[in-house]
């Protein structure tokens, strides 16, 4: 297969890529195309279930609101002919129904209570049964109806449930309506407070339309309708979840079925008003199915849509394999067209243009193309007959230079052969030079040796010359510190003369004293004398240490003076020891630097005599090079003479 695509055209390689690319883009089209479409699809599924749930809906609302009026209009028509207030109820006189006292109620033409005259006669005329309640404390009591049960007797004696809307309507003095089965009939009701005189609430009136028809045909109107092929629609009482009408579980309670989860798989129904949610039956042959809900709480319903999953994948995979199909043809035929455009406009013109290439690569030059095309295969064919006029340009040419190359190379041996000698020559004068040239440098290394000694021994004398100095400093601070010491002394045998001087002053006060004592003091006059003596003492010694302080100070100012000098004295000797240095540092450096040059000259010549070498092996090469260009020459008027050019 790879070796087919090689030997195919560029033009047919082009069309095939070109489709290829044409099949991937329509088909990526057609993709985006039905997944666009699978989910309008499944956006439309979506609202015709919540469109017909609700128009559902919206039809059980209308015949819900016509009942009730109807309802109504039969409720009035009865307290119209059959009632006649003012009511009133005496909880005094009381009537036994069924074994339940009940308190008698009354109108304007007697009891109410067990008579069933009034309510047979408007069942009979209009076909609906009709209920009368009296209040009885908190409860109601039915004490007159039409309606009968399954044995043919009379619902009475029995209370109203307390848990039902209807009681809660009552007590709140409010008129309620709604759906209710009563002994296996259902019926639309509606209760009525009645009001004595004083308006309170002292009984109720109930009437029931039969709805049985009306149901078998909403029954009947839900299983017809279908959402696909397997879709449904359902209705399902919302208090036990048994299905009214419609679907797969009709008659069974929703509350009971699992999904393959082992979950409650309609268990949102009965908790949200309306909703639309996807679940998978454990038993359900579908794989996954798709409700939408909407509560009808005035009936206790829930009216509910079913679509099968597979059915609208059905219809998307249909729809995606319609787009793919008309893809894949329009690829096709596209694909087509760009292989024989591809053919006429490129892969015969190439072939025209490869036929050239073949003659040119011959040594055919006469041949040319003709073309009036403007794009790149016309820009190609003027470039292969550019190449087409070049090549002959170019071996004409070749041919005449053939000729002077072979007339120029003996020139070139002739002179290379001189080119030689000389070179010969001038490689020995530059042996000469360089062997003179290692003397001088030998000598100059020795010379910056010695110049680099001495600026070592300069840095050692500067060295130690900053030591002493630094010796001197110190000691000249010790002196300083000598002279501030003897000056501390003098001050304190200042203070010990001072001490000395109060000693004998109290002395002779104490002898002075002892001498008025008479007798009494001579003891203490001893004691004045002894005291004195040691005044006197303390002072003749504190004069002679301080004569010594005085004499210590003048000699250590003089030798501070003398190491003063000599600090002075190292300093020049210092500063003209640095000089020097630098001086020995400079010739070192200079000579460094004289060492550096001459070995940068000693390598040139080294370098230039190894070129000079160099050069005459490069003769020699060109010598023999020239005589092989002569001989190519030759052969290359030979291969010239290949090519055929035109008149």
């Amino acid at each position: 297969m790879a070796d087919y695509f090689r030997r195919m055209s560029i033009g047919s390689r082009l069309a095939l890529v070109i489709g290829l690319v044409a099949i991937a883009g329509f088909v990526a089209l057609s993709w985006g195309l039905s997944s666009s479409s699978a989910r309008t699809l499944r956006t439309h599924a979506t609202h015709s279930m919540k469109q017909q749930t609700q128009q559902f809906t919206d039809s059980v609302t209308l015949f819900d609101q016509s009942l009730q009026q109807q309802s109504a209009r039969f409720l009035k028509l009865f307290q119209t002919e059959g009632l006649a207030p003012p009511f009133v109820l005496d909880s005094d006189q009381t009537m036994d129904i069924k074994s339940r006292e009940t308190p008698l109620l009354m109108d304007q033409r007697g009891a109410l209570n067990m008579d069933t005259q009034r309510v047979d006669d408007f069942t009979r005329r209009t076909g609906t049964p009709v209920t009368l309640f009296a209040r009885t404390g908190d409860d109601f009591v039915r004490v007159n109806t039409s309606l009968k049960d399954a044995q043919g007797e009379r619902a009475v004696g029995t209370l109203l449930d307390r848990n039902g809307a209807s009681y809660r309507a009552l007590m709140e003095d409010r008129v309620y309506s709604g759906i209710a089965t009563l002994f296996g009939t259902p019926y639309i009701t509606r209760y009525e407070p009645i009001h004595d005189a004083r308006g309170r609430v002292i009984g109720a009136s109930f009437i029931g339309v039969d709805i049985t028809a009306d149901l078998e045909n909403f029954k009947a109107r839900v299983r017809s309708l279908s959402i696909g092929d397997n879709g449904y629609f359902m209705i399902v009482d919302a208090n036990d979840g048994s299905v009214l009408a419609g679907g797969d579980h009709e008659g069974a309670s929703l509350k009971e079925v699992p999904d393959v989860d082992g979950s409650p798989a309609f268990a949102p129904i009965f908790q949200k008003q309306q909703g639309l949610f996807e679940y998978q039956l454990s038993d359900s042959e579908h794989a996954r199915q798709t409700t939408y809900f909407m509560q009808y709480p005035d009936w206790h319903w829930v009216v509910a849509a079913t679509a099968v999953n597979a059915d609208i994948d059905d219809q998307i995979a249909a729809t995606r394999n319609r787009f793919l199909l008309i893809a894949l043809g329009l690829a096709l035929a596209a694909a087509l067209g760009v292989y024989f455009m591809m053919r006429r406009s490129l892969s015969n013109p190439l072939a025209s243009v490869q036929g050239l290439a073949g003659h040119l690569a011959n040594g055919d030059l006469r041949q040319r193309l003709d073309s009036h095309r403007k794009d790149e295969i016309g820009s190609l064919v003027g470039a292969m007959n550019g190449i087409s006029d070049g090549l002959r340009d170019i071996v004409g040419r070749v041919r005449q230079s053939v000729e002077s190359i072979g007339h120029a190379s003996g020139e070139i041996a002739s002179g290379n052969m001189d080119l030689s000698r000389r070179t010969e020559s001038q490689a020995a004068s530059l042996e000469q030079t360089a062997a003179s040239i290692e003397e001088l440098t030998a000598t100059v290394r020795q010379n910056t040796e010695r110049a680099r000694q001495g600026d070592s021994m300069a840095g050692e004398v500067v060295a130690s010359a900053r030591e002493g100095q630094q010796r001197l400093g110190r000691a000249m601070t010790t002196l300083k510190d000598l002279d501030a010491t003897a000056s501390k002394m003098s001050d304190i045998i200042a203070t010990i003369d001072g001490i000395a001087f109060q000693t004998n002053l109290l002395a002779l006060n104490a002898s002075v004293e002892a001498a008025r004592a008479g007798a009494h003091g001579r003891g203490f006059t001893v004691v004045a004398d002894e005291v004195r003596r040691l005044a006197v003492r303390c002072s003749e010694a504190s004069a002679d240490i301080g004569q010594l302080i005085r004499h210590t100070i003048e000699e250590v100012t003089t030798g501070n003076a003398h190491i003063q000098q000599s600090g002075e004295q190292i300093e020049e000797i210092t500063a003209r020891m640095e000089n020097l240095g630098v001086i020995v540092n400079e010739i070192s450096r200079a000579s460094e630097e004289q060492l550096a040059g001459i070995e940068q000259v000693s390598s040139a010549l080294a370098s230039l005599d190894e070129t000079t070498q160099h050069n005459a092996a490069l003769v020699e090469q060109s010598a023999a090079a020239s005589g092989h260009l002569d001989e190519q020459a030759r052969k290359l008027s030979e291969v010239v003479r290949v090519f055929h050019l035109p008149a």
